[in-house]
């Protein structure tokens, strides 16, 4: 019976000791999962730093058009230079879609050229009747990969240009730069910044100073084969939301440029876009959209130099003209430099000071003879008319 109770037991023990160990096993923690650490992009890590410095711009309108056709649904003044594809400046066929820049004056070029391997910017003057040797941008860099689209402002020194390689946040991207005309180079070109760029191509952006609007081109949010030509109001000098009681999430949609219409309390809509309709008028007329806009009188403005009735007067509005634009050049760079001023260190602010006060100085003198000269002109022009 002993004998007997002891083998009952051992095999109770042999049966219940699994089962024991199981649930002792069960009641262990199990080990914590740790989180995959996913490693940021340069491109997400450059819009990270671009964000805070957003600009705070009113897009006016925008609409979809074909890629393959976009240059020519950009209506810029004559004022402002004209764009066109290589194939209709140079008469040739090229094998990647590539632009000319001419300015109002037709005596520069920029341009884009090259194959499927890549492409370089170059500039030509016209000498004469004929164009001179073709001047590549080298000093634009080698991070700037199949560089396009070229734009050259007013002033004759701001130049726009798209881009890819590692100073881009995706695919093509706005970049500027401006002509060092002591060394007859341009500088090392920056990004644009947001929201003109985005993890999208944007192709180009076109200004446009005198109606006050500006172009730009992106294929963000659009099908293939598609791009959208977005119109905004320029300002110069630039204005962010830095210091702005913002969200984080608003900053965002308006940095990626989620809908225009959060952009309309940026300034006044309504009147920019009635300047934008009136240039799609006076293009889909056939006219020009105007060299310029002088007021002669409460109830007479000219637009160009053969409105005027004077030889005196429109001599006269000519320097006036060379005058402004020289001015607003001035008035562009002193902008520019008091920025990176504001950053130098001592050294380089002592090599600056010079320079800014020149350029102070340069400005103060032309605007009271510009005024002087808007007054004789109009003086002149009324006394004919009369």
């Amino acid at each position: 019976m002993k004998t007997r109770n002891i083998i009952v037991t051992l095999l109770l023990f042999a049966i219940l000791t699994p089962v024991q160990a199981q649930k002792r096993k069960a009641t262990q923690k199990a080990p914590v999962a740790q989180p995959v650490v996913v490693e940021e992009t340069p491109a997400q890590r450059l819009f990270k730093t671009m964000l805070p410095a957003t600009a705070k711009v009113l897009f006016v309108d925008s609409i979809v058009v074909e890629k393959s056709d976009f240059l020519n649904h950009i209506p810029l003044s004559r004022q402002a230079g004209t764009i066109s594809t290589y194939e209709q400046f140079f008469d040739r066929a090229a094998q990647v879609p590539l632009s000319v820049f001419q300015n109002e004056f037709g005596d520069r070029c920029y341009y884009a050229d090259g194959d499927t391997l890549g492409t370089a910017l170059y500039s030509i003057d016209r000498l004469g009747t004929q164009w001179s040797k073709p001047r590549e941008l080298t000093e634009l860099g080698a991070g700037y990969r199949s560089p396009n689209y070229p734009f050259l402002m007013s002033d004759g020194m701001t130049l726009f240009f798209a881009a890819k390689g590692e100073h881009s946040i995706g695919g093509y991207d706005i970049f500027m730069t401006l002509y060092d005309s002591e060394e007859g180079r341009f500088y090392r070109p920056e990004n644009y910044g947001l929201p003109f760029n985005s993890t999208a191509n944007d192709y180009l952006l076109a200004i446009d100073e005198l109606n006050e609007l500006g172009y730009l081109v992106s294929d963000r949010y659009q099908p293939s084969g598609k791009v959208c030509i977005y119109t905004f109001v320029p300002q110069f000098p630039r204005i962010s939301f830095e210091g702005e009681d913002i969200s984080d999430n608003r900053l965002r949609r308006l940095a990626r440029l989620n809908s225009i219409s959060e952009t309309w309390s940026f300034g006044n809509r309504a009147e920019a876009l009635q300047r934008y309709q009136n240039v799609l008028g006076q293009q889909a007329k056939g006219t020009e959209a105007g060299s310029f806009s002088f007021v002669i009188n409460d109830g007479l403005v000219y637009h160009q130099l053969k409105d005027f009735h004077s030889p005196q007067s429109r001599q006269l509005y000519k320097e006036y003209a060379e005058l402004e634009s020289t001015l607003n050049t001035d008035k562009r760079t002193l902008d520019m430099q008091r920025d990176k001023f504001a950053n130098a260190s001592a050294r380089e602010q002592r090599q600056m000071r010079d320079a800014m006060l020149r350029l102070e100085n340069q400005i103060s003198e032309a605007l009271p003879r510009l005024q002087q000269m808007a007054k004789e002109i109009r003086y002149i022009e009324n006394r004919v008319l009369q």
